[in-house]
């Protein structure tokens, strides 16, 4: 039994070194027209993970086009960005609810913004402009939308159950995938929109395909 504990100590020590070990994140740019190559670097601190990236790359120092950070700071940069985001996304959510019942307040505009993968369910949206969105596997599961601008809007793989899409601008949108089951597209302007395995009914489906015109549906601007 004793051999066998000896045995195994090396194996605990290793395994401890690896615990301690930090995840460096390399980006290399390649020649104009080639993606950059990405990878991870398992290392002590940041001269290790410089020297293995060295002996990588067979260079005496690292070349410029060569980007090196450790995964923990990315991480953490991504969290306050995302943290940011919610801020600015609160402060005009409330201004828009106070434009809705005519305390002043601003009408929102979101246009072109990465709001992808969030939860945003009971949201009241109606009439803002939300054109170029990215939705992209958000839940707006019983959202108030309606008579929003979502021109060109992605919505791939986004939650839209009992959401209030009527009168809605949904021109060439990207709805592919998306989970329309129980939502209301009274109105809606699905004009060129991909409907490519979206969730919904059939008949609310068949209504809002009687569509007009590309922008029929835009809200104005004030």
């Amino acid at each position: 039994m004793a051999e066998l504990d000896e045995n195994d100590a090396p194996d605990r020590d290793i395994q401890d070194g690896e615990s301690q070990s930090r995840v460096f994140v390399y980006r290399i740019q390649q020649r104009k027209g080639l993606p950059p190559l990405r990878g991870e670097i398992h290392a002590t601190d940041e001269a290790d993970a410089e020297r293995q990236l060295r002996l990588r790359l067979l260079a005496p120092q690292l070349p410029s086009h060569v980007d090196l950070k450790e995964k923990a700071d990315i991480e953490a940069a991504e969290r306050a960005a995302k943290s940011r985001n919610l801020r600015q996304l609160l402060d005009i959510l409330r201004a828009h609810h106070d434009w809705l019942r005519g305390l002043g307040g601003e009408r929102a505009n979101f246009t072109g913004r990465n709001l992808s993968g969030l939860k945003l369910p009971r949201l009241d949206l109606s009439m803002a402009n939300l054109a170029g969105c990215d939705f992209s596997g958000a839940d707006l599961s019983e959202s108030k939308l309606q008579g929003a601008n979502l021109a060109g809007v992605n919505l791939a793989g986004a939650i839209l159950k009992d959401a209030d899409l009527s009168g809605a601008d949904l021109s060439d949108a990207n709805l592919k995938g998306a989970n329309l089951a129980g939502a209301n597209l009274e109105g809606a302007d699905l004009w060129r929109a991909n409907l490519m395995g979206v969730e919904v009914a059939p008949d609310v489906l068949h209504r809002a395909l009687s569509c007009r015109h590309p922008g029929s549906n835009q809200p104005p601007d004030q």
